[in-house]
């Protein structure tokens, strides 16, 4: 008997038992087996009727192979060694699925097994590269996670005074006195005043600070802009890349050499190691060592508090030059910085954050030090040094006018691109040449490795 007439017989069947109960008595567990049985009947109708097509499907590939002069015997093709399901088969695949599953038929089920073993032998095995099956797994790009281009952080730029810059002007001038007054002891009471035989009066002079503009743009397609599934908008991304860069260049351009003239601010490199006005410390070693560094550190303190009369707030210093530093042992093997955790004892540096890519990182003689990439190289390539700042720098103002931000879709219009632009006001003014020292020299030298 066919699967066809399983199912119609099976039909039949729960046709006739809900007749016969509509025809007792009417009760509510009555009711429930006769909609049991409806169910069943329309389920046996569905597969009636799949089973109805899979016999057409049968005799339609009979009557093809037939037309074809393929010659069998029973169910074996002896033109070649058929595989189980393949063209111009009695075995239908799905017959076999229905089969298996439902009435749990063992050929069925060696059928279907005997088919999964051809299929691994036979069948060129698909991957996923394109062309070969991959086109149907697609890449999944975590947009919303995308990875910030890595930049130096602003470290010496936020050690001075900060100040908003006012709007109206294109500098910013401070008064200073070069030259102090003279005054002395009175030889006794009712004596005359003192009167020094080199009488000294006060020399004034101005600190300017040019205000100076950093600016940057993006050119985007509005495809792009309107296209771009990112969350928060492809703008928000833009902005956020130009604004950090805008952060690098004003910290760069406040800890660098630049000389404070047009399109640059007087950074601290310049008046650290300016030997006319400044109070530069040489380090001089063809092979530096820590000690050499170490005392290039302490003499570059002393130049501060001698000349400003105030205590040094801060040293910093690339990232390579102070893990270094922290890398050195003196000639019993004893780091010379150590951290905190080990309880440091006649320690010349102690570390307090260790592995931090900016900001604080410890002590050298109490005072603290703080890392800034931006000073790696700042000398110059040339000479490949990077200075170590020692100084009181709140002396120095920085003045900032915020970032601006502006979209402009008329520039490029007619290729349909909109420009994102940020730009913004800057002045940097120090109010003593002597507040800050700076260390350079061969010792300076950029560490090889680190």
């Amino acid at each position: 008997m066919s699967l066809l007439d399983n199912l119609k017989e099976a039909r039949s069947a729960a046709a006739a038992e809900a007749e016969a109960l509509l025809a007792g008595e009417a009760t509510a567990e009555v009711l429930d087996s006769v909609e049991a049985r409806q169910a069943e009947i329309a389920d046996l109708d569905s597969k009636i009727e799949s089973a109805t097509a899979l016999e057409a499907r049968t005799a339609s590939i009979k009557e093809a192979r037939a037309a074809e002069g393929v010659k069998t015997f029973g169910s074996a093709v002896v033109t070649r060694e058929a595989m189980t399901y393949d063209k111009g088969s009695d075995n239908s695949f799905v017959r076999d699925m229905i089969n298996a599953q439902l009435r749990n038929e063992p050929q069925a089920w060696e059928r279907l097994n005997r088919h999964q073993s051809e299929m691994a032998v036979e069948l060129r095995d698909i991957n996923r590269t394109d062309t070969s099956g991959g086109d149907f797994v697609p890449p999944l790009y975590l947009i919303n996670e995308y990875a910030e281009f890595a930049r130096a952080a602003r470290v010496t730029a936020d050690l001075v005074t900060k100040m908003a810059l006012p709007a109206g002007t294109d500098s910013i001038n401070i008064p200073a006195i070069t030259t102090g007054s003279r005054t002395g002891l009175q030889a006794a009471d009712n004596s005359t005043t003192y009167a020094p035989t080199s009488p000294r009066d006060l020399v004034t002079t101005t600190n300017t600070g040019r205000v100076e503009t950093i600016t940057g743009y993006e050119n985007v397609s509005i495809q792009l802009v309107e296209q771009s599934p990112i969350a928060g908008g492809l703008d928000k991304l833009i902005f956020s890349d130009l604004m950090a860069d805008y952060a690098l260049q004003l910290n760069s351009a406040v800890a660098g050499n630049g000389a404070g003239t047009a399109g640059t601010l007087k950074g601290f490199v310049t008046l650290g190691t300016d030997s006319t006005n400044g109070i530069p410390t040489t380090w001089t070693e063809t092979t530096p060592t820590a000690t050499g560094g170490l005392t290039a550190i302490t003499k570059a303190i002393s130049q501060v508090v001698t000349n400003r009369y105030k205590a040094v707030e801060a040293i910093v210093m690339a990232p390579a030059t102070w893990y270094w530093l922290a890398s050195q042992v003196d000639g019993s093997s004893r780091p010379l910085i150590v951290p905190t955790g080990n309880g440091p004892f006649n320690a010349a540096g102690v570390t307090t954050a260790a592995g931090a890519p900016a900001g604080l990182v410890g002590t050298i003689y109490g005072v603290p030090v703080y890392v800034d990439a931006t000073l790696k190289n700042t000398a110059g390539a040339s000479t490949n040094q990077s200075p170590i700042l020692v100084g009181k720098f709140s002396d120095s103002y920085l003045f900032e006018s915020g970032v601006k931000t502006r979209v402009l879709p008329d520039v490029l219009s007619a290729n349909l691109t909109v420009r994102f632009q940020v730009y913004g006001y800057a002045a940097l003014i120090h109010r003593y040449a002597k507040s800050v020292s700076g260390i350079s020299g061969t010792g300076a030298v950029t560490p090889s490795g680190y």
